[in-house]
């Protein structure tokens, strides 16, 4: 730009006058100039293309992704295919086919949120796009080989607690650590209680006038509480982590009913801090400071299943009337007692079926419960207040924070830390911490890494886990992968004082490079962020309706920007993370045969099916359903056997006009597949126009452009 500056001008003044003399007065007519300016031309369009090239390559240029191995606790030998799969981490999304149905089903999953008004109008623009760009071919992905060949070598496969990995063991061993895992923290009962737990929570309901919540409890079927594991490979020994799942379980209304009303609880929290943000604001007073200071942290051993049973509801009592008990009664609708045993019922119910065995909690509550984080919380609360009293009688000046179950310690060198320890062990209320202390490499808290330094404390933006990033290869939106990007160089930049920004930016660059980011991308994305902090941001309309879809490569973002003319935001999903596979390869049994024990079992048990039921006469029925099919065609037997006169079924309505006609059931054969709705919807419609002797209608509408673009893949 200087030198256009300073040349510009002068090249004015200088060109006509020297084409003036050379040419004439009419140069600009001349062929010879023509020849020259044409010349010019051509020679500047083709360097700016050999240089546009060269940055778009070099923008795009990726580097090969480092995966991390699978930790593989067994003496068996895996198969490449298998350890290459399972090297790409739990959270890769691989590129799994997609078909035309897939397409289609986004396409009218997006219409349900449209207004009636301009449905069809989107469903015109969003066929034409998905028309236009097909599927785009993809790889062979071993996944159900991977399943099989652990399955086959009698292997079990977990998620890493802390490093991001898969972790592979023979089952005697996973048994073994299954075992003390759950003994560690959960009681054996000697019999099964049954339905009387839920009996008496909808009895308490009752009592205190709670219909909605009753309503709630007695909905779910599953009585008891799921567990699964994690392995904990950044420990020795790599033992297991117990995590349970209240999906599908009458606890877990309960369980929201409690959470919502105690999370209306705000009391003011001595040492508490939100995130790491906020911890910075506060260190910046240390940054630059006279006074010589230590520093260590505390970790909270297995806070969850720590928490005294009593201490805790001595808490939560207090902590309402604290709050206001008649606020508290107005927000929640039932009496301080009342609330409190609701507590006390959920804590006795939290039991875990495993294998045969039904297990309880030793105290505490356990992880996975969607009340754990409030209540230790409040537990905490009270425990935090206990120990800043007694850090007051050592010193006046402290600086203590805590976040979850982490405490970050910094005193002045004068106090002794054994000091400090023995404050925060006497006033523990029965939990117990891990005390790490500073050393040359600094002290890492949260996602900070901080150094102690003569002047003051430096801190640095450093992941506190060795979890490795997405890599930039996995079937995610790229404003996911976008999103890491801008997450991790702003954190570098916020996160970090002005000693040490350039170099956790460094280091963020390097795990980026690593994942297979490339360098041109990462750096426009930086000039962006610099960019981003000089102009104001516009703020953005919010759109009224958001609907999910899962992600298609070269069509799903052109699917979002035509719902966006309809003020319809779509967001996507994975249609598939490796973290799935744990499930799959571990719970075996789930995936064999059917759960119902049907009376008459019709035909082979399958789910998410389009079927087809034969006629005598040569005509059938074609239809759809997401349960297992005896189910559906045991409804079906139902409705012809006690069809009323007024009946409008088809197979009724058709064997009242062929006579002699008969509905062959046990022929029902299986003509289409698809997990979702819309899916077997669509093939269903396909599948009726074009059959002559269906007999049903469609649930839905397909347009010619749909069929002709269907046609290839399900004729």
């Amino acid at each position: 730009r200087k030198l256009y500056r300073l040349l510009h001008p002068s090249m004015e003044t200088i060109l006509p006058q020297q084409m003036t003399i050379i040419f004439g007065p009419a140069y600009g007519t001349h062929p010879s100039f023509r020849f020259l300016q044409k010349a010019a031309s051509n020679l500047l369009e083709s360097s700016w293309k050999k240089v546009v090239t060269g940055v778009t390559s070099v923008h795009h240029e990726t580097l090969q992704t480092k995966f991390e191995p699978p930790v593989v606790l067994c003496d068996h030998q895996l198969s490449p295919g298998t350890l290459d799969l399972l090297s790409k981490g739990p959270k890769f999304s691989p590129n799994t086919p997609t078909t035309r149905v897939d397409q289609l089903t986004s396409v009218h999953s997006v219409a349900t949120h449209i207004p009636e008004q301009d449905r069809q109008a989107f469903l015109d623009a969003g066929v034409r796009s998905v028309c236009a760009h097909p599927p785009p071919p993809t790889g062979k992905v071993p996944i159900r080989a991977t399943v099989e060949e652990l399955q086959r070598s009698h292997l079990k496969l977990l998620e890493s607690d802390k490093t991001g990995v898969f972790v592979i063991l023979d089952e005697g061993s996973y048994g073994q650590k299954v075992s003390q895992a759950l003994k560690k923290n959960f009681d054996t009962l000697k019999t099964r209680p049954s339905g009387s737990l839920r009996s008496k929570a909808k009895q308490l309901c009752c009592s205190l006038n709670l219909p909605a919540l009753k309503a709630a409890i007695g909905a779910p079927s599953k009585q008891y509480l799921t567990v699964f594991f994690t392995a904990k490979t950044h420990k020795e020994g790599v033992p297991l982590r117990s995590i349970i799942s209240e999906k599908g379980c009458w606890q877990k209304p309960l369980a929201l009913f409690l959470q919502r009303h105690l999370s209306t609880i705000s009391l003011d929290q001595p040492f508490r801090v939100a995130n790491s943000t906020e911890l910075v604001s506060q260190l910046h007073d240390l940054h630059s400071t006279p006074e010589a200071y230590t520093m260590f942290s505390l970790d909270i051993e297995e806070l969850y299943y720590r928490l005294d049973p009593a201490f805790l509801m001595d808490s939560v009592s207090s902590a309402i009337h604290e709050h206001g008990p008649c606020d508290f009664q107005n927000s929640s609708g039932v009496s301080e007692q009342g609330f409190l045993d609701l507590l006390a019922l959920y804590l006795q119910s939290t039991l875990v079926e495993h294998g045969k065995e039904i297990l309880r909690q030793k105290k505490g509550v356990c992880i996975g419960s969607c009340l754990a984080p409030v209540l230790s919380e409040i537990f905490l609360l009270y425990v935090d207040r206990e120990i800043k009293a007694r850090l007051e009688e050592l010193t006046l000046v402290f600086h203590v924070f805590r976040y979850v179950d982490d405490y970050l310690v910094i005193h002045p060198i004068s106090v002794s830390s054994d000091s400090v320890v023995q404050a925060f062990t006497s006033s523990s209320s029965g939990l117990n911490f891990t005390r790490e202390d500073s050393s040359g490499d600094g002290l890492q808290y949260l996602d900070l890494r901080l150094h102690l330094l003569p002047t003051g404390i430096c801190w640095a933006f450093q992941q506190r886990s060795r979890k490795p990033i997405l890599p930039f290869c996995s079937s995610h939106y790229k404003l996911v992968k976008h999103g890491i990007i801008r997450s991790l160089l702003s954190s570098s930049r916020a996160k970090s004082c002005s000693h040490l920004a350039s170099l956790s930016i460094a280091k963020q660059q390097e795990r980026l490079l690593k994942a297979g980011y490339p360098q041109g991308l990462l750096s426009t994305i930086l000039v962006q962020l610099i960019l981003a902090t000089q102009r104001p941001r516009a703020p953005r309309s919010k759109s009224s309706r958001v609907i999910c879809i899962p992600y298609v490569h070269n069509s799903a973002h052109r699917l979002k920007g035509i719902a966006a003319r309809f003020n319809t935001s779509v967001v996507f999903s994975c249609k598939l993370r490796l973290k799935q596979l744990c499930r799959r390869v571990n719970n075996n049994e789930a995936f064999k045969g059917c759960s119902i024990r049907h009376a008459n079992q019709t035909v082979p048990c399958e789910e998410g099916v389009v079927y087809s039921i034969p006629f005598s006469c040569g005509d059938r029925y074609i239809g759809q359903t997401g349960r297992c099919l005896n189910t559906r065609l045991r409804e079906h037997i139902l409705e012809v056997s006690r069809a009323p006169s007024g009946s409008f079924h088809p197979i009724v309505s058709h064997q009242r006009l062929c006579t002699n006609c008969e509905a062959r059931f046990q022929d029902t054969s299986t003509i289409g597949r698809h997990k979702n709705k819309l899916g077997r919807e669509i093939i269903e419609a396909y599948k009726i126009a074009g059959d002559d002797h269906n007999i049903a209608a469609p649930s839905l509408a397909l347009s010619r452009v749909e069929m002709n673009y269907l046609k290839p893949e399900l004729d």
